[in-house]
């Protein structure tokens, strides 16, 4: 080609035809510049289809975790809303009640403080790439760094008040229930063997004292701050949610070796017991499923044979998938095709034929 445009020059210049040449020059040139144009062009797009690409992998990690932060913000609503509950029980109670769940909520309200929750979003946020120079990238981009301001105020802005029941319970020989550790299904023991008419007498004349009074009834002022913070930081995510998936339709939740482990299958960990692996039948909606002869028992849901990722239900033989909830009770033996839809947090036991 070169050896073409030069015999072309020659020919032109030979045959004194200048003003037919510098009309040749030009166009050359300018199919040059058109070439250099065109290759920037295919780079510029390859630079952003990459750059889209790594964008949308970022995107849907944060999909995953802020799912988990909501899913913490709904679990701390309920904790600290069981927490006030159970304060207005015991501050309306009266000299004659004696019921072990007296005792047992006194307790209670010494076992729930806030927990240390490390949001992986929050690292994920502030190290995301995004291109500047587009409009929908930049504007979430926007949104999910508000969102961390969010997490970072709302993490600060509880009052803080020193949880001294334990100290209060101690000091009127109340002691904290017992575990019966060859029955552990049985958990803590609060009935009649193990308190005496001592202790409720105790624990009456605990919440009869004008400074216990104040003090639970200021923890309770704090937890209800506490509420009203996850409920804002829980509505912020699921807004968060929605935008990410405006602008990724195809973002899913990613969980990795689902199983099920439980009493009804070969027991829990408490016996050397691991999780029945379970087959991902359809990876865009993360819906899980196997065919399993179950024992009369109990079972739950898992990730990667541990307990950092679980689910659980109060309902058989379908209802709603919780994350650290109760035990799913499988109140009748046989053949069951489970199927568990981590999308949609549903869980479902279809009794097989026992041929």
């Amino acid at each position: 080609m070169p050896n073409l445009f030069r015999t072309i020059r020659r020919n032109l210049v030979t045959e004194n035809k200048f003003g037919r040449y510098v009309r040749y020059a030009i166009g050359e040139v300018l199919l040059i510049m058109l070439g250099i144009f065109m290759a920037l062009q295919l780079q510029n797009w390859n630079t952003n289809r990459k750059q889209e690409k790594q964008f949308k992998t970022t995107l849907e990690q944060l999909y995953n975790t802020i799912n988990d932060d909501q899913w913490h913000y709904n679990n701390e609503i309920s904790r600290f809303k069981n927490v006030i509950q159970v304060t207005d029980s015991l501050l309306n109670i009266n000299e004659d009640n004696q019921d072990q769940d007296l005792i047992m909520g006194l307790w209670f309200l010494s076992m729930f403080n806030n927990e240390d929750y490390p949001s992986e979003s929050i690292q994920i946020i502030e190290n995301l790439k995004y291109n500047s120079g587009n409009p929908e990238q930049s504007n979430l981009v926007k949104q999910l760094r508000s969102y961390n301001n969010l997490i970072a105020v709302k993490s600060k802005s509880v009052i803080s008040i020193n949880n001294e029941v334990p100290d209060y319970l101690l000091q009127r020989s109340i002691a904290f229930p017992g575990f019966n550790y060859e029955e552990q299904g049985r958990g803590l023991i609060f009935d009649s063997t193990y308190y005496n008419r001592e202790d409720y007498k105790n624990a009456i004349a605990l919440l009869q004292n004008k400074e216990f009074r104040s003090h639970i009834k200021s923890q309770r002022t704090q937890r209800a701050f506490q509420v009203l913070d996850y409920k804002s930081l829980r509505n912020d995510a699921e807004s968060i949610i929605r935008i990410i998936k405006d602008y990724h339709p195809d973002a899913k939740l990613l969980f990795q070796d689902v199983g099920i482990i439980g009493t009804s299958i070969d027991g829990f960990d408490d016996v050397g017991a691991r999780s029945t692996p379970m087959i991902l039948v359809d990876k865009e909606n993360s819906i899980w499923e196997i065919e399993l002869y179950l024992k009369i028992g109990a079972v739950k849901f898992r990730c990667r044979d541990s307990w950092a990722i679980n689910w659980g239900g109060d309902s058989f033989p379908k209802g709603n998938a919780n994350r650290k909830w109760d035990n799913v009770e499988v109140p009748e033996a046989g053949n069951y095709r489970i199927i568990l839809n981590l999308t949609e947090n549903t869980y479902e036991f279809i009794k097989l034929d026992d041929d």
